[in-house]
């Protein structure tokens, strides 16, 4: 597993209200009306060179969550796979936090049927005590 050094993958680190992740058209927008301190960090060709990864990870630094991000076109399931890969690959360094998984998509296929890796990971997720939303184009969250 090739993980970089954190500092070189840091987009930002402050305590913006507002904190958009944005990419071809998908988004979501973190709501920080508490002025807590918030970092966003390039998982994909940065944090994690190589593999499976999901494309960002937004931390909540007061308030311990990380939400790890994927933005898709609409393929549900290598979505959730690049999630768990990375969750399972940063875990270890965000320990004490909670995982949450926002997966961002252009649109999900239907039947959206509940893969085994779906279910896998929202028991990773569950047990930090988080868990995983699936939103078309865009989500809001506040923090």
């Amino acid at each position: 597993m090739a993980v970089v050094e954190w500092e070189s993958c840091l987009q930002y680190c402050d305590r913006r209200k507002l904190a958009v992740v944005k990419e071809k058209g998908r988004e979501i927008r973190f709501v920080n009306e508490g002025e807590k301190r918030v970092a966003l960090y390039r998982v994909d060709g940065c944090l994690i060179q190589e593999g499976v990864k999901c494309d960002f990870l937004f931390l909540v630094i007061e308030g311990e969550q990380a939400f790890f991000i994927e933005l898709k076109g609409s393929d549900l399931v290598e979505a959730v796979r690049q999630i768990m890969r990375t969750v399972e690959q940063l875990g270890k360094k965000l320990s004490g936090y909670r995982f949450e998984g926002r997966i961002i998509m252009t649109r999900v296929r239907t039947p959206n049927v509940k893969s085994t890796d779906r279910i896998k990971l929202e028991k990773m997720l569950r047990r930090t005590g988080g868990s995983l939303a699936v939103k078309v184009n865009w989500d809001e969250v506040e923090v």
